[in-house]
């Protein structure tokens, strides 16, 4: 019997690079049965398939883990969280820049 899979979009609060694709992507790729996860700096996009709604949560919970919780969502002082992208992208008229914030 095949599990019907189901595509999930999510749009995140704190934006990301494309230099920090790959362990937000491994971290939600660590949730069982998540496939097919694509990030997209651009629109702050995380989009994946899933087959249970309980997967959702998981992933909804990596990315508030992660400090990129989904837009809309109401953080306080107590849940906030730094997020792991800790880059800065400017866009110019011609070009995107990616410069790394020193802490």
């Amino acid at each position: 019997m095949t599990m019907k899979t189901s595509l999930a979009r999510i749009f995140v609060q704190n934006p990301f690079c494309t230099d920090c694709i790959t362990p937000i992507k491994k971290r939600i790729m660590n949730v069982q049965n998540i496939r097919n996860v694509a990030l997209y700096p651009s629109d702050s996009l995380v989009v994946f398939n899933f087959n249970k709604v309980n997967q959702v949560s998981e992933v909804l919970n990596t990315l508030m883990a992660l400090g990129h919780p989904q837009k809309g969502d109401h953080i306080t002082d107590e849940t906030f969280v730094p997020p792991l992208c800790k880059c800065k992208v400017h866009s110019s008229n011609t070009s995107m820049q990616h410069q790394t914030i020193l802490t």
